[in-house]
């Protein structure tokens, strides 16, 4: 049985200097610093490097980021919503609160990168490879995760309802004090470990996954 594993956390220095950064362009390096309150609504980019950066109160929503790498990194309270990531990767990061609805993260490779008390309604992880990743205390309702292949994912307190898993590849994986009503594809849950209640929550769809008929007296 493989070791259990917990996501690392990013690898900052004590102290990091305020960095003023207007705008993003392709195949820019942003590196040790702490940014707060940036505007990047809309932006379009490819090849971005953020290394030992910390962002607070950014605003990304609706931007692009292709083949960007993000690497022992914070982001803290930023709006994510409908921003897409595609490609490129995630390595010791976290994700702090913020508004991620509508979040696209496709054919990205995510590492020891922890998501916590996210609202992340209608969010995608289309295609991508997630090692070690915790989602904690998130608004998942109607996620999706086709396709995803997962080693040592965990799903603690969240909500969701309505996600769909299909041809989703997890080992090592485990859902805890989760609300899953409603999932689909739920035979992408298959190796995974979770609570009793989440068992007896998910019977229904388990049901009509096996076309099991329920008798009415």
């Amino acid at each position: 049985m493989k070791a259990e594993r917990f996501p690392e956390a990013p690898n900052l220095p004590p102290s990091l200097a305020p960095k003023s950064v207007s705008g993003l362009t392709d195949g820019e390096e942003i590196v040790q610093g702490e940014i707060g309150g940036a505007s990047w609504t809309g932006v379009q980019a490819t090849g971005l490097r953020f290394d030992g950066v910390v962002v607070r109160d950014a605003d990304l929503s609706g931007s692009t980021f292709i083949d960007c790498s993000f690497r022992d990194s914070v982001l803290e309270n930023c709006n994510l919503a409908n921003t897409t990531f595609r490609g490129g990767s995630f390595t010791r990061v976290a994700v702090d609160r913020g508004r991620l609805t509508g979040l696209n993260v496709v054919e990205t490779e995510l590492s020891d990168t922890t998501f916590r008390n996210c609202g992340a309604e209608m969010a995608t992880f289309r295609h991508a490879a997630l090692e070690c990743v915790t989602l904690d205390g998130c608004v998942l309702r109607q996620c999706e995760f086709m396709a995803v292949r997962g080693d040592w994912v965990r799903f603690h307190d969240c909500d969701l309802t309505e996600a769909s898993f299909r041809h989703a590849q997890l080992t090592s994986s485990e859902f805890r004090r989760c609300r899953m009503e409603d999932l689909e594809g739920i035979e992408g849950l298959r190796g995974t470990s979770m609570e009793l209640e989440g068992m007896l929550a998910l019977a229904p769809a388990f049901a009509r996954t096996l076309g099991i008929g329920l008798l009415q007296d």
